[in-house]
């Protein structure tokens, strides 16, 4: 027997015309036709293929066996044949014979391993045709083996050939291998008429011993091999086209020009004009939007085979939301890296607190992810990590376990929610702490550091979690099967080199949402051959996005014609071909791109680009098209239409407005009422910044610890001579500033600023104790009670950092790493120094000490202190019973004030009618 080949119209009814040469193979049978076997490209394809068959029969059938070619060989039955190499395994062997080696660097060994396991593949399919046995493999690979060898080798060639030797000593053979040997014993036992589908030429879509399975095959059953002609021998007006615009040896076709005038005058008519759209558009949204209304107007058209081509996963997902919106849902057929999920992002972000020691922000995201801690009830949790991470902030807390748990002791709040939060917080703390330490120690194999991944998980609460998860529960699964693949391997990984492996194992695994039916098809370009569609929309047909790539990124294309591998010349005619196919097959198909990304010009795919320049100098028509504009909205009635934005003037109910109010937070009522209701009453404060550099709030910071511990030690410079005092103060600074500087050492140059002020601070104290005051307290926390007029009571508070006693009553110094300047000149709106004098009473000063000048010295409060406290006690009383009567909060904040709040966007300042 011999193979009987079949040349199908590449049109709408390609399908059509392969079911009726299956009717016609299997007429003997009709209507049994269970006994043949039907393999195709694709799965996909094998559905569409059988609707055609019962389309074409018109009667009921018992359909025939469909299936792939490589499902179906790696599915047999066939318990002789040995089970091959994991690739997981076989990945390990390759990452160990190239660490022996030393050629490249240990972090890209798992990537060039991925890449050398490819093209051990390659070489294989290209070098051994279909063995008799497994005998006869191996002896077709010593051949191979040889030959390769023999010929003169560039370095990374000669590292492909020795990695591949590698691999056939590991004692057992391959996948690729492992298939070889099932064809040929499939083909010996062939027992079933044998129907191939395939979606390109044999050459093309067939490996060598793929090419003598089907020849071996058809020696003892019937073959019928179909496939669609290629443009050359289909010889339609549309295939005529397509040849003048993508030659197959464009260096010996004559110029463009001359090709466009010889086929305008072979057709009047463009056969293309109808079928194709170019689409150009100014950005990823703009993309988007009209992607979505040209889906839109395909579906209102009664269109129900519509194929997206995602060139551009970015654009593809903006379109898939937007259609979403519109009611519109899209079957994914491309599915989701698993790398992109939300359970990878989990195990990343516990790899990653793991790996940067608990920095602050790992951890944190950490805690935020929706499937940590899954045993504790969700409000707790959630209160719990809000304290955390307030605690955190506040303390400067950059990293470490104990250092959190030292912010979280420090973080002190009487109430009692507050005081469960922080018990919880501590629990979860303890729970990270046990798996960061299971991610620790020395190196050990894979699947020890699956096990502790695993163990982590548990620790965290996370692993039921994701196992509830859809695409949590496939990463599981996958970690199991590697786990189960790599039961054996003992090369030991360290942490690092781990982690790169399970990146890239959660870059390869994919997760397909397959609950969804639509008449939107989300797929790529390679899996629309042959297929059934009614309309196409290639999303980022750009020549950056849409282009032929044929290796990796290790390996150019020298070496891959050293070892006679597939080159880039092949990738871009199997370009064409999907291109060609794609048109041929789809009657309407629209490309869009966008014409610039980030300032750059992007230019149109060359193919598309020959092909309207081809058309334009043809017909006079570049196939260019405007975008469709979005739907129109409904029209708006007057009467209805909400009124234009006004600037905010928000009202508290009384039982809103805060009972306590602080120093700041007066300040903030002053300067804006808008934004005092923002962070003062809807409590929607910027949460403290953990300071990456010592920045000058830390270093006054600092600045005030000094000087505290010092006063303390010495509250009068009477009995201490100068020397004394200038060591003490000195000593004082040094062991304040340690911590600082052992975390950073850039602190070291804020000490050596302050020290170069400490004669002068000194200097300044001795004056101020021989003026009669001497230094009492310091960092002293305060409240006063002013009554309301409704009887109720508002409570101002506030910390000093400095009370001294005076002959004439307390002094409230605060201080400022300012020069006096700067400080004179916003005295007049002052309001600090007033509200401590409030809340000391009694107070015969109140001043800021410029600690950043060469002469320290004091700025005094403007006017009579006691009245100037009296006021902003009037004023608070005021405001907070205006409050409670209802006026309105505007935000009426003048630029200085408005530059850096947090609620500048939200209360809509610079976007009113009014002021």
């Amino acid at each position: 027997m011999t193979v009987s080949a079949h040349a199908l119209p590449p049109d709408e009814a390609c399908l059509d015309h392969a079911a009726g040469l299956l009717l016609q193979a299997g007429a003997g049978d009709l209507p049994d036709l269970s006994r043949h076997l039907v393999l195709v490209s694709s799965l996909p394809l094998a559905a569409e293929l059988r609707a055609a068959l019962a389309r074409a029969a018109g009667r009921a059938l018992l359909l025939p066996q469909f299936d792939t070619l490589r499902r179906w060989a790696n599915g047999a039955p066939l318990p002789d044949i040995p089970s091959p190499l994991p690739e997981s395994e076989r990945l390990v062997l390759l990452h160990a014979a190239l660490a022996a080696r030393g050629w490249f660097d240990d972090s890209a060994l798992w990537g060039i391993a991925g890449e050398l396991a490819a093209l051990s593949d390659e070489l294989s399919a290209a070098a051994v045709r279909l063995p008799d046995d497994e005998a006869a493999l191996c002896a077709q690979l010593e051949r191979a083996y040889a030959l390769r060898a023999s010929a003169p080798l560039n370095f990374e060639a000669r590292v492909v050939h020795e990695m591949w030797r590698a691999l056939a000593a590991s004692g057992r053979p391959d996948a690729p291998s492992v298939y070889r040997l099932r064809l040929a014993r499939l083909a010996e036992a062939a027992a079933r008429p044998l129907f191939l589908l395939l979606d390109g030429p044999p050459a093309e879509r067939l490996t060598p011993a793929e090419l003598e399975f089907v020849d071996r095959y058809a020696a003892r059953q019937p073959v019928v091999l179909c496939a669609p002609a290629t443009r050359d021998a289909a010889a339609t007006p549309l295939a005529a086209v397509l040849a003048a615009a993508w030659p197959e040896a464009a260096a010996e076709a004559p110029p463009l020009r001359e090709r466009a005038l010889r086929l305008a005058g072979a057709q009047p008519a463009s056969p293309l004009a109808a079928r194709l759209q170019l689409v150009a558009v100014g950005g990823r949204e703009q993309e988007a939007e009209a992607a979505a209304a040209q889906v839109c107007a395909w579906l209102g058209a009664g269109l129900r085979r519509i194929a997206l081509v995602a060139e551009d996963r970015l654009s593809a997902r903006r379109l898939r939301a937007l259609l979403e919106r519109r009611g519109v849902l899209a079957a994914d057929e491309t599915g989701w890296k698993l790398s992109t999920t939300r359970a990878a992002a989990t195990i990343d972000a516990l790899l990653e607190t793991a790996a940067g020691g608990a920095y602050h922000l790992d951890l944190l995201d950490l805690c935020k992810s929706p499937h940590l801690f899954a045993d504790v009830p969700g409000p707790a949790r959630a209160a719990a990590v809000l304290l955390l991470e307030r605690a955190i902030r506040a303390a400067g807390a950059r990293g470490g376990i104990a250092a959190f748990r030292g912010a979280l002791a420090d973080c002190r709040d009487d109430d009692a929610q507050a005081g469960a939060a922080r018990t919880l917080a501590a629990a979860l703390l303890d729970r990270l702490e046990v798996a960061l330490r299971i991610l620790g120690g020395k190196p050990v194999p894979l699947p020890r550091w699956l096990d502790r991944l695993t163990r982590a998980l548990q620790a965290v609460g996370a692993d039921a979690a994701l196992a509830a998860d859809a695409a949590g529960g496939e990463l599981l699964e996958l970690l199991a099967q590697r786990q189960a693949e790599l039961a054996g391997s003992e090369a030991a990984f360290a942490f690092a080199a781990w982690r790169d492996w399970l990146d890239r194992e959660f870059e390869a695994g994919a997760f397909r949402d397959r609950g969804i039916a639509s008449p939107v098809v989300m797929l790529p370009r390679h899996d629309v051959r042959l297929r059934r569609f009614e309309a196409a929309l290639v999303l980022g047909a750009d020549a950056e996005q849409l282009s032929a790539a044929a290796g990796g990124s290790f390996f150019n294309q020298a070496v891959r014609r050293d070892l006679g591998l597939p080159t880039r010349e092949d990738a871009e005619r199997a370009l064409r071909r999907d291109l060609e196919l794609l048109l041929a097959t789809v009657p309407r198909v629209v490309v869009t791109w966008r014409r610039e990304e980030a300032g750059e010009a992007r230019l149109l795919a060359p193919e598309f680009d020959l092909l309207s320049t081809l058309h334009r100098l043809a017909w006079d028509d570049d196939l260019r098209r405007p975008p469709l504009p979005p739907a129109a909205a409904a029209p708006v009635d007057p009467a209805t239409a909400p009124a234009l934005p006004r600037r905010a003037r928000p009202t508290v109910p009384a039982a809103q407005v805060p009972a306590r109010v602080s120093v700041s937070g007066l300040a903030s009522l002053v300067a804006c009422p808008y934004q005092f209701f923002a962070r003062h009453v809807l409590h929607l404060n910027e949460l403290d910044e953990v300071a990456e550099e010592l920045e000058k709030s830390d270093y006054g910071q600092l600045v005030h610890r000094s000087l505290e511990r010092f006063h303390q030690a010495h509250p009068s410079l009477a009995e201490v001579d100068d020397a004394a005092a200038l060591a003490a103060l000195a000593a004082a600074v040094e062991d304040v500033f340690a911590a600082a500087e052992a975390d950073n050492w850039l602190a070291l140059g804020w000490r050596l600023r302050w020290q170069q002020r400490l004669p002068a601070y000194l200097a300044w104290q001795r004056e101020r104790e021989a003026a009669g005051w001497r230094w009492q307290a310091a960092e002293v926390r305060a409240a006063k009670s002013l009554p309301l007029a409704d009887g109720t009571a508002v409570e101002l508070y506030g910390r000093i950092d400095r009370i001294d006693g005076g002959p004439d009553g307390a002094g409230l110094l605060d201080y400022k790493a300012k020069k006096l300047v700067d400080l004179r000149k916003g005295l007049a709106d002052d309001l600090q120094l007033p509200a401590y004098a409030l809340l000391h009473d009694g107070a015969a000063e109140a001043a800021y000490v410029a600690l950043d000048d060469e002469r320290i010295d004091v700025v005094r409060c403007a006017g009579d202190l006691a009245a100037a406290a009296a006021a902003q006690g009037a004023r608070l009383v005021a405001a907070i019973g205006s409050m409670r009567a209802g006026a309105a909060l505007p935000a009426h904040g003048v630029d200085r004030v408005c530059a850096w709040c947090e609620a500048r966007g939200l209360c809509r300042r610079d976007h009113v009618v009014d002021a």
